[in-house]
């Protein structure tokens, strides 16, 4: 794991106050972490349950224990991580239920983490509910979710749910190192981990993000549709970076307009330069065509049509609302 991340991560509010409830015996034994970066919340699941099998922290820090050094290798025998696959099976699940009966084999303690429960069979997640809600004493489950509205009541119900905060910039930055692209990566990753590695490793995301700028900032008449949607449409593969990155520029010229701090600073001359041609009414209605155009493309519509009525609808609300 990164030592970098490992050290925000045990840094945390909500680390820290997972580790004082176990240290006052008042941990829970189903934990729900919540938060749409799922790689970062999986790696905050494996050290808390290191910090769970060693007993607590010492002196406030993680212990660099065999616990934690076979928990870093993936090859702890009590910690399961599951599912097996994409997503939990009824299968994943008898075997939760059988596995959390036995007692660990190497510490004195056994915990189950659970990935993406959101993702999970329906019939899945119902064989879980009785072992979550009265697990055995030295057992511990660790769910994770990016999406708690698509996890039934009834495992919710049976969680301590801990919300995970976005990370700050400057930890985003410590996480990624030197890149060439990191400021843009960074303003783009929203405070999570997971995309910003993504976008880091993107060839040419300066190019592309500067086409969508370009959407924003010099999309005037419909004449211009065709040369505008065909720079993008070159890059089909990135449909949802082209339309967040759509999203985030448009809520920086509202952020502009309210004094606030904005994310692209590295474009802000650009930004102020088409400020007064967006009224806020255009900028609401246009993130309202946006999230249209992210539904349409999630029911498989095709892109060229979806990002062509886009922008032409990007140019009436702008006229529109002038």
């Amino acid at each position: 794991m990164n030592e970098r991340l490992e050290k925000i991560i045990t840094s945390s509010e909500e680390f820290n106050m997972l580790a004082k409830e176990f240290e006052n015996g008042n941990l829970a034994k189903t934990i729900m972490l919540i938060s749409k970066d799922s790689e970062y919340s999986f790696s905050f699941a494996r050290l808390l349950s290191s910090m769970i099998l060693d007993g607590g922290l010492k002196d406030g820090e993680l212990q660099k224990s065999e616990n934690y050094y076979k928990m870093a290798a993936s090859s702890h025998p009590d910690i399961k991580i599951y599912p097996l696959k994409e997503k939990l099976l009824v299968a994943d699940s008898s075997e939760i239920v059988s596995e959390s009966s036995i007692r660990p084999i190497f510490a004195e303690r056994k915990v189950f983490i659970i990935k993406k429960i959101e993702q999970s069979m329906e019939t899945a997640q119902n064989k879980l509910l009785k072992t979550l809600e009265e697990p055995q004493n030295n057992v511990y489950f660790i769910l994770t979710s990016s999406n708690i509205n698509l996890v039934l009541p009834t495992i919710k119900s049976r969680c301590n749910k801990i919300e995970l905060s976005k990370l700050k910039k400057d930890e985003i930055i410590q996480c990624l190192g030197q890149s060439e692209n990191l400021e843009l990566v960074t303003a783009l990753s929203e405070g999570f981990l997971g995309r910003a590695e993504k976008l880091n490793n993107m060839q040419n995301i300066q190019s592309l993000f500067e086409n969508v700028l370009a959407v924003v900032t010099k999309l005037k008449t419909s004449k211009q549709l065709l040369s505008f949607s065909k720079n993008l449409l070159d890059n089909a593969g990135e449909a949802q970076f082209i339309f967040q990155s759509l999203s985030l520029l448009f809520e920086d010229l509202l952020f502009l307009k309210s004094g606030k701090d904005i994310r692209f600073e590295l474009y802000r001359q650009e930004l102020e330069s088409v400020e007064n041609e967006y009224s806020i009414k255009a900028i609401a209605m246009i993130e309202k065509e946006i999230d249209r155009a992210v539904k349409e493309l999630s029911f498989n519509c095709n892109f060229t049509l979806v990002l062509e009525n886009l922008l032409l609808n990007i140019l009436e609300v702008k006229y529109i609302c002038r």
